[in-house]
């Protein structure tokens, strides 16, 4: 499977990756590079992937986002989260990709960053978001297609676009 992901500038990638990395440390999980996933459950080759992202960003320069609040589910995937706030540019290039993927695959945009990755109890998540004090910021620089099979470890960049615009 492939994802598609809004990635941090280098600066934001080095401060997000230590909290991750921080996080995985102490809780024994696998760290992952900090992202925010545009679409998921795409199927396609290598080039297909260029050609959609090297029309998809077109005029895109570096996106901040703006976050909400951290905050935690029972989704594996999303742990623990920076719920990001809605944006007009976030939202753009997220329809850009869909419309550049021609078929529907069925994946809810619901933008955030996730610091963990990991099944542990409520009272434990409340513990972690208690004891961060994060920037209510990121530049995002980077547009990356990533095959994202189940085992984290296996994870690879397909493909990276830079936003310059």
């Amino acid at each position: 499977m492939i994802s598609i992901w809004l990635c941090p500038n280098n600066k934001d990638t080095l401060y997000l990756q230590h909290i991750i990395n921080h996080l995985s440390g102490i809780n024994n999980s696998v760290p992952f590079l900090p992202h925010c996933t545009l679409v998921s459950g795409l199927k396609l080759n290598r080039s297909e992937l260029a050609k959609i992202l090297d029309k998809s960003i077109d005029n895109y320069g570096p996106i901040i986002v703006n976050s909400k609040r951290v905050s935690y589910s029972n989704i594996f995937w999303k742990t623990i989260f920076i719920e990001l706030l809605d944006s007009k540019d976030l939202i753009s290039l997220q329809k850009n990709i869909n419309k550049q993927i021609k078929s529907d695959i069925g994946y809810k945009f619901d933008p955030h960053i996730s610091l963990i990755y990991k099944i542990m109890p409520e009272y434990l998540k409340k513990e972690i978001i208690d004891s961060l004090s994060l920037q209510n910021s990121f530049k995002m620089n980077k547009v990356v297609a990533v095959k994202t099979d189940q085992n984290i470890v296996d994870w690879k960049i397909i493909v990276e676009r830079e936003l310059y615009a």
